[in-house]
């Protein structure tokens, strides 16, 4: 599977480069990268060694907060160890969208990052590396800035003031949540139609952060055990690991709710993968994807 996601050219000032330890449990049995281990490194380098860490704290004193909505992690083929940091490099923009007559709807923080490690053996992630430097995995986030504590009708944001700032002059376009939630161009169903899970998730405090709600990372970690279930009934294949995974968040999750999960599982180019979308009431399954009502969140995941 070659990873789609690319680095943009930004300013060194966009720019931020860190070494990370990776836990036992981010690396699989054969040394493949799980992509749950691909989006921790941002936090340390972007608050940590970017000087827009103080924007984005200044920004938050007024009650603007940049919001994830989107984000899409992949992970390479190539086996990793353990006993070696990755390298990190991270990259954000700042974009607005506009609407139909070209003014200015919305402010996007746009972030990227790209984890790099040295080539270890093949089912060997205890073993010391000894290959050239790969690239392990590289990941993509969608923020909006909204005033999540305004009025209601007041909480978009189309622009933003600090004295650090300078115009924002890139465009971009807002990643819909129709766009993940149905099968890809190409895609083969394995499941004639989607349907739910028999028995509904449930979220406890141990799926929480210091946010208030759900850690995001949880929804694309539910979602692949989920598919796994579903291919050991259309396939029986489950020796698989998610490569790919786009996630969209319209509503967050909170500790003491449970969720059902609405699943459609799918063959591209001989690879499966599966739609998983999150909603907290049982309701009739849809015909197809495209006739289903917006989840709180949706993922959709390529395996290897």
């Amino acid at each position: 599977m070659t990873i789609a996601i690319t680095l943009p050219e930004v300013p060194e000032k966009q720019r931020g480069i860190g070494s990370t330890p990776l836990r036992y449990e981010d690396i699989a049995q054969d040394g493949r990268l799980r992509l749950e281990g691909v989006w921790p490194p941002i936090g340390p380098i972007l608050w940590g060694k970017l000087d827009f860490a103080r924007v984005l704290a200044r920004l938050g004193e007024q009650g603007v907060r940049a919001v994830l909505t989107h984000v899409t992690l992949e992970g390479s083929d190539e086996p990793v160890s353990v006993r070696r940091r990755v390298e990190t490099e991270v990259r954000f923009r700042l974009a607005h969208t506009v609407d139909d007559s070209g003014a200015v709807n919305r402010v996007i923080f746009d972030t990227w990052l790209e984890l790099r490690a040295l080539r270890a053996v093949p089912g060997r992630p205890h073993q010391e590396p000894d290959g050239p430097l790969v690239v392990a995995a590289r990941g993509y986030g969608q923020h909006v800035f909204t005033r999540p504590a305004a009025a209601r009708g007041q909480h978009r944001v189309t622009n933003l003031t600090d004295p650090e700032l300078e115009p924002i002059l890139a465009r971009t376009d807002l990643i819909e949540m129709r766009s993940v939630l149905r099968l890809p161009d190409g895609a083969e169903p394995l499941d004639p139609a989607p349907r739910f899970e028999p028995q509904p998730v449930v979220f406890g405090l141990c799926h929480t952060d210091g946010n208030q709600h759900v850690n995001f990372l949880t929804y694309p970690r539910m979602a692949e055990e989920a598919a796994l279930r579903r291919f050991s009934e259309t396939s029986g294949n489950t020796r698989l690991l998610a490569r790919r995974a786009q996630v969209s968040y319209r509503k967050p999750c909170f500790a003491g709710e449970r969720m059902f999960l609405l699943l459609q599982s799918y063959l591209v180019d001989d690879e499966p993968g599966a739609v998983v979308a999150f909603y907290a009431e049982p309701r009739d399954a849809p015909a197809s994807l495209t006739d289903a009502q917006l989840p709180h969140a949706v993922v959709r995941l390529g395996f290897r």
